[in-house]
């Protein structure tokens, strides 16, 4: 089977306007649709990607929950101080979790962190290969 890759997650969230400002000031989303007045489709510009954020009263209490998946991630185009990511998240309205370099030559650097909601996320930036 061939695809294009993943195209969309799907988080449902406790206050949109709020998920809305962290993902859209922190990766600079924009919106692509709205759903009523509970959910969002977000896109970061020239990508195929898109989050979408529902808030639906009748899923809110499911927020955060991750229901098995550990994070999910996000890869910068450049290269990026995570401490400065880290303080960016909390100023959105994130937690900081771990930020750090690995790889072989430990020229990747990453970070961990969580949304408003709970959601765990990582960033990280390799050198092109």
């Amino acid at each position: 089977m061939k695809s294009f890759g993943l195209t969309h997650i799907q988080l449902t969230v406790k206050d949109l306007s709020r998920s809305e400002a962290f993902y859209s000031t922190l990766f600079e989303m924009k919106e692509i649709m709205r759903f009523g007045q509970s959910c969002v489709m977000l896109q970061t510009p020239g990508s195929r990607e898109v989050i979408t954020l529902n808030a639906d009263p009748e899923l809110s209490k499911d927020a955060g929950k991750m229901g098995g998946i550990a994070h999910f991630g996000f890869r910068l185009s450049e290269e990026t101080e995570m401490t400065e990511v880290l303080a960016q998240v909390g100023k959105a309205g994130g937690t900081a979790i771990d930020h750090g370099r690995r790889g072989k030559d430990k020229s990747e650097t990453y970070a961990f962190f969580t949304d408003p909601d709970g959601y765990e996320i990582e960033v990280f930036w390799m050198p092109a290969e």
